[in-house]
């Protein structure tokens, strides 16, 4: 029913003159038109307008940005007119194609590489990738990627469209490569030294410039205050033409910029007459049909202008005014940090004051810049916040910055407002919006009339990455190294007793052949080839063992044993080598007995290694001492030499794999440099650790513990120990690299 007042809102049905339905989205109303109470109908034709795929191609090669879509083989479905542009095709020349077809591969992986982040995330993502035109230039992207899946939620298609930002990117370098001289600036002998050329810098800037926008030529006029005039300082292409013959254009002021192009203000304008006027000096540029003009300004501070002309017929495709302000804005920031450069060069009476007006701007212009209160809550923050961490000013403020920080680093950040009377400088992890962290170079100041905390920081998140980077290919060649002279180390160890034992071989042979051959020298051949058998033994014996270290399969056989006795008897085993050159062998215990868990075999290989150790390095007449004690807890033993000693920067790495205290070629004994990594391992094993003290020239003592406990009877292991011959082979083949022997 209806109201008078109360409008209806409806979709209506009517039959047209040939019978056809049409429907009318109406509003109904009841209202009174000269008197009379009437019925108001106000409709809308809703008939759905249809668009074909040829009209929205049309569109998207009229558009600047460049568009593509890849399946998911990422062949090309569909480019417009720009993209094919950048590769000097045409579109059905790219239609089918994929990427791997004319990039190179390490831009390919590139690409793919993003493509699989972004069909895993299942999300539109936007960023920035390089590329590389027909003509092998290198060119910046911002890239905005969205995956579409089917109905079974599987991947169909990418779509993506590219914006060129290689002019920004190459400004943003250049602005960040100025501000970095600045700010790294220590003396002003490397100042000179170091200093940017804005000649270079302002025509890559210019070249770019007439690349992206399509100009046939570009000029940038420096303002001299002192002259009162503008320097052709870049010039380009066809506008040299113009520039050929001048030097400096003298202008009464700023405000004579303003009648410079037939009048108008600034920016693009048509040119009827080919005429440009500087105040009173007027420029003819003959078949030219566009110039603009751009003022180059710094808060009001007027720098230059820059120039683009466009040829006879040309036409600017793109309205290209807030593009050219911005970058504009950029070259004003370069120019004015080069000159103020210049200045801090020039003017070293001024030199701090100076400085300190640098580091204002640049914190203003680059730096995030923060005022905390005396708990760490933000209280304002620049808009570079937003820019670098993605985190808006409503998000940040009256929020504690230890809550965007990463928990690492928060328990190293804790500070007393005392400590800030002078400038804090300290370096942490701050949280992006996007979940990433971004490593910030802080400086925090106090103000105490304020009660406020001022911050100011430095993204060097790259800086951090290539240190890191730089790290792990130290850590590389230093493995390489290892491994180089490890092998170097094995080889000969190999091959010493190797020609030993086929040495003597042959001169067992000739002796025979030469009918020479007595028992007591082939006694001695036979113990010549045995002591080296026993070495190649030893070795191999060792590699096996180290590697079954390396892949988990070195295991302990434990058993509930008297540790002291079994000690015992590996020392006194040994006493024939020491007797030999005449080192005084001292076996000395606190206690008789101790039953613990352990592996009489490890155990022995422990001792063995570290008591051939201890012969190899000690003189003749030397002493060696082996100690056992313990606590409640543990056993220890000490193995203590008189030997030669281990100097203390080879300490840290005594016990490293394939590393010796000794230099290869001035070592007093053979050895692979392994052994001592197994003792640890073997220690570690057993739940003990193991240290290195020692002097030069004074002796090496090597302390370990292993701790006191039981097996239960079910964890036991059987072994077949017999305290009188158990160790004779195992320390003729530990000890067979003693030469003296």
């Amino acid at each position: 029913m209806l109201e008078t007042s109360k409008d209806i809102k409806i979709d209506l049905n009517f039959y047209s003159k040939d019978k056809e339905i049409i429907k009318l989205y109406s509003n109904i109303s009841i209202d009174y038109f000269e008197k009379n109470e009437c019925i108001f109908i106000i409709s809308k034709d809703i008939k759905y307008k249809y668009y074909t795929i040829e009209d929205l191609e049309n569109l998207l090669d009229k558009c600047e940005v460049k568009a593509y879509i890849k399946d998911k083989n990422s062949r090309y479905l569909y480019v417009n007119k720009a993209f094919a542009g950048i590769f000097l095709k045409n579109k059905d020349d790219i239609i089918g194609l994929s990427m791997r077809d004319y990039a190179n591969e390490c831009l390919v992986n590139e690409y793919e590489s993003s493509d699989r982040e972004i069909i895993n995330s299942r999300e539109d993502r936007s960023c920035n990738q390089r590329g590389r035109l027909g003509n092998g230039e290198e060119v910046w992207y911002n890239a905005y990627k969205s995956p579409v899946y089917d109905e079974d939620g599987e991947f169909k298609y990418m779509a993506c469209t590219l914006r060129d930002i290689t002019l920004e990117k190459v400004v943003k370098d250049g602005l960040y490569k100025n501000y970095n001289q600045i700010t790294n600036l220590t003396n002003l002998d490397t100042a000179t030294s170091n200093f940017i050329d804005m000649s270079n810098l302002l025509k890559r800037i210019g070249e770019k410039i007439v690349d992206r926008i399509g100009a046939d030529g570009l000029s940038i006029l420096l303002y001299d205050k002192e002259k009162n005039g503008l320097i052709p300082y870049t010039v380009l292409n066809d506008a040299k033409k113009a520039f050929k013959n001048i030097d400096f254009i003298p202008i009464k002021s700023e405000q004579g910029y303003e009648s410079m192009v037939n009048g108008k203000f600034e920016g693009l304008t048509k040119v009827e007459d080919s005429l440009i006027k500087y105040d009173e000096n007027p420029q003819y540029l003959p078949n030219l049909t566009y110039v603009g003009s751009y003022r180059i300004r710094l808060y009001n501070e007027f720098i230059g202008i820059l120039n683009i002309s466009y040829k006879c017929k040309c036409t600017p495709v793109y309205n290209q005014e807030e593009f050219m302000k911005s970058i504009c804005n950029s070259i004003a920031m370069i120019i004015k940090n080069s000159r103020l450069l210049q200045e801090v060069i020039l003017e070293n009476e001024k030199r701090e004051s100076t400085e300190q007006e640098l580091e204002l701007y640049l914190s203003t212009a680059v730096d995030l810049v923060s005022i905390f209160d005396e708990n760490g809550n933000f209280l304002k923050i620049n808009s570079n916040w937003t820019k670098l961490l993605g985190w808006s000013e409503d998000e940040l403020i009256n929020h504690s910055y230890r809550e965007f920080m990463h928990p690492e680093d928060i328990k190293d950040n804790i500070y007393r407002i005392d400590m800030l009377g002078t400038p804090y400088m300290h370096t942490n992890r701050y949280l992006h919006k996007n979940g990433e962290y971004i490593w910030l170079d802080w400086r925090l100041k106090y103000d105490d009339e304020k009660k406020i905390i001022v911050g100011t920081a430095k993204d060097i998140t790259e800086k951090m990455n290539i240190e890191k980077q730089k790290k792990k290919l130290e850590e590389k060649v230093h493995l390489e190294s290892i491994k180089n002279e490890f092998f170097a180390n094995i080889s000969h160890e190999f091959k010493t007793p190797i020609n030993i034992i086929l040495g003597t071989m042959q001169l067992t042979k000739k002796n025979i052949e030469n009918n020479k051959l007595n028992s007591e020298s082939l006694f001695k051949y036979i113990d010549t080839i045995r002591q080296n058998s026993y070495r190649l033994l030893r070795l191999v014996n060792n590699l096996i063992d180290i590697s079954k270290v390396d892949i988990g399969y070195y295991n302990l056989n434990p058993s509930n044993n008297n540790i002291v006795s079994i000690i015992e008897d590996i020392t006194l085993s040994v006493v024939d080598y020491v007797e030999d050159k005449n080192i005084e062998l001292i076996f000395d215990t606190d206690i008789e007995e101790v039953i613990t868990a352990c592996d009489p075999d490890k155990i022995e290989r422990v001792i063995l290694n570290l008591l051939s150790n201890a012969i190899k390095y000690t003189p003749n007449n030397g002493i060696i001492n082996v100690n056992i004690t313990s606590d409640l807890e543990n056993v220890i033993v000490s193995i203590k030499d008189s030997g030669v000693g281990i100097p203390s920067d080879k300490l840290d790495v005594i016990f490293d794999r394939f590393r010796q205290a000794n230099n290869l070629l001035t070592r007093r004994c053979e050895g692979s440099g392994i052994g001592l990594s197994l003792v640890k391992a073997i220690v570690e094993m057993h739940g003990g650790n193991i240290q290195v003290y020692s002097n030069v020239n004074k002796g090496t003592e090597f302390v370990f513990n292993i701790p006191i406990r039981l097996l239960d009877k079910e964890d036991e292991h059987v072994h077949n120990y017999d305290s009188k011959d158990f160790h004779v082979e195992k320390c003729h083949i530990e000890f067979s690299d003693i030469y003296s022997l």
